[in-house]
């Protein structure tokens, strides 16, 4: 398991606030996908650990809402909307 699926599961879970996933994100060291050598046209690309893609594909089976998501991508990319201080948007 890659730290932003530990990330990821303690926020489902309950055992991370919105607030702390998103500082915890905020410090990951973020891997930028590859394209997998030896791969056809129709064949899936591997899910890379520690890449954005692993919250991407979260939020794509429904495991984050769309606030979450965001204030995930936020943190991700050095965004500052993530709500902790109540300034909303």
């Amino acid at each position: 398991m890659s730290e932003v699926t530990d990330i990821l599961s303690a926020l489902r879970t309950g055992r991370l606030s919105l607030e702390q996933a998103a500082e915890r994100m905020r410090r990951v060291d973020w891997r930028h996908p590859r394209p997998a050598p030896g791969l056809g046209p129709r064949d899936p690309e591997p899910t890379v650990p520690n890449s954005f893609e692993e919250v991407v594909l979260a939020y794509s089976r429904h495991e984050l809402t769309d606030a979450q998501y965001a204030v995930l991508l936020d943190a991700a990319t050095g965004g500052d909307r993530d709500g902790a201080g109540g300034a909303g948007g």
